[in-house]
């Protein structure tokens, strides 16, 4: 006969154990705070949170940014993420499809950023994102062939194209575009010009029936790029990778690039400074593209019953200017705290000249409707400064625009 083990236990210790299982006032571990984040930021963020916090353990899981947002919507809920690293692009998709919820910011919390920099994460009326790093476009001038950044924009073309004519230079301003054209790129000049994408509506949000894009001011400017092309100041057969060789190979005097040009920057043998893009129209500021990135709460949070605690994790711990200094470092990015401080290495005054060239900047749009821009918009700015075979920057942008509201409806 087989004799169950159970009945081999000393009853003082099956009674024991049962104790335990059963004893008053006993509770499950506190449940742990996942967050998604890149590999690059991990061990930072690990070590920030290596004591956990208010209790609960934090686990960081290391994923691309891109699998952060397309895993987001389908992930099962135990595995799901309560904190993401996120791009604020994304910030009204996943707010209407609500897998991200609003924040609760004090004028005191909201008055640490720059409004253009903690906008990036607003939409509706709401915050979805603590602002951790930016990053903007800036002009690089190499001090070779210009001694001195230009003041005007119109000294700017001048001295390119004089540069250019002596044989000292084989692109007057390099700016990437390519057969397909740039948007992003050339944005500081669209905005110089008065262009814009979207307006906002009396609440301060994106409104996408607001399309800048062939404003009134800026068809008052646009044969300025008709200008630009018949002289060869830009040209959109110039694309990324030849706008970046031109300028390290000392054949460019201006260069219109970001922080991720940093690893070109740090080697070159000669002297260069970081500016923002001079003015066009002296009443209209010149406005580069905020790529921002920071952190969101999932609605996932609420489902792991953390609804209490996530929330204040973000808000006031990731908000801090030490941690955003430490992101700041790693990412070569400007940090969005305006307490934070950069560090003193080559890449810490890179990141601080590209940060401050981009103070006049507009957040890249968060709202769904952004995804039909960048196509028409690109294509306007090729249309228009391909050379001989260009048309009229006021016709190409005006087909912009046409297409642009016909696909947002």
């Amino acid at each position: 006969m087989r004799i169950p083990i159970a009945c081999l236990v000393a009853p003082a210790l099956a009674f024991a154990a049962l104790s335990v299982a059963v004893a008053p006032g006993a509770s499950a571990a506190p449940a742990p705070i996942t967050i998604w984040i890149d590999v690059a930021r991990a061990a930072t963020v690990s070590e920030f949170f290596k004591d956990g916090y208010k209790g609960h353990p934090v686990n960081v899981v290391t994923k691309e940014l891109a699998a952060i947002k397309a895993e987001l919507a389908t992930v099962p809920v135990e595995n799901a993420p309560d904190i993401i690293w996120a791009d604020n692009t994304w910030t009204g998709e996943l707010a209407a499809a609500a897998l991200v919820a609003p924040l609760a910011l004090t004028p005191a919390k909201q008055s640490l950023f720059a409004s253009n920099v903690l906008s990036g994460f607003q939409f509706g009326t709401s915050y979805y994102g603590i602002p951790v790093q930016y990053e903007a476009w800036a002009l690089v001038t190499n001090a070779a062939l210009a001694p001195k950044p230009a003041p005007t924009f119109a000294r700017l073309s001048a001295k390119a194209l004089a540069l250019k004519a002596a044989g000292r230079a084989d692109i007057a301003l390099a700016v990437g575009q390519g057969s397909k054209g740039n948007a992003y790129f050339t944005y500081p000049l669209f905005s110089g010009l008065g262009g814009y994408v979207f307006g906002k509506d009396t609440a301060g949000s994106l409104n996408p029936y607001d399309v800048g894009v062939n404003n009134s001011v800026f068809r008052k400017n646009a044969n300025i790029i008709d200008d630009w092309n018949t002289t060869g100041l830009i040209n959109s057969s110039v694309d990324v990778v030849a706008a970046e060789a031109a300028f390290k190979a000392g054949r460019a005097p201006y260069w219109i690039t970001g922080p991720w040009s940093a690893s070109t920057l740090q080697v070159l043998k000669f002297k260069y400074f970081i500016s923002p893009v001079p003015r066009v129209d002296p009443a209209v500021a010149m406005a580069p593209l905020l790529g921002i990135k920071g952190f969101m709460v999932t609605s996932y949070a609420e489902a792991h019953g953390l609804s209490d605690v996530v929330p204040g994790l973000v808000v006031k711990k990731l908000s801090g200017s030490t941690f955003q200094s430490n992101m700041a470092a790693i990412s070569l990015r400007a940090p969005a705290n305006k307490k934070s401080t950069y560090s003193t290495s080559i890449g810490g005054r890179l990141a601080q000249a590209f940060g401050t060239a981009g103070v006049d900047g507009v957040p890249m749009p968060n709202i769904p409707q952004a995804g039909s821009v960048w196509g028409p918009l690109s294509s306007a700015w090729a249309a228009a400064t391909s050379g001989p075979d260009a048309i009229s920057a006021k016709k190409a942008f005006a087909a912009a625009q046409a297409e642009i509201q016909k696909a947002i409806g």
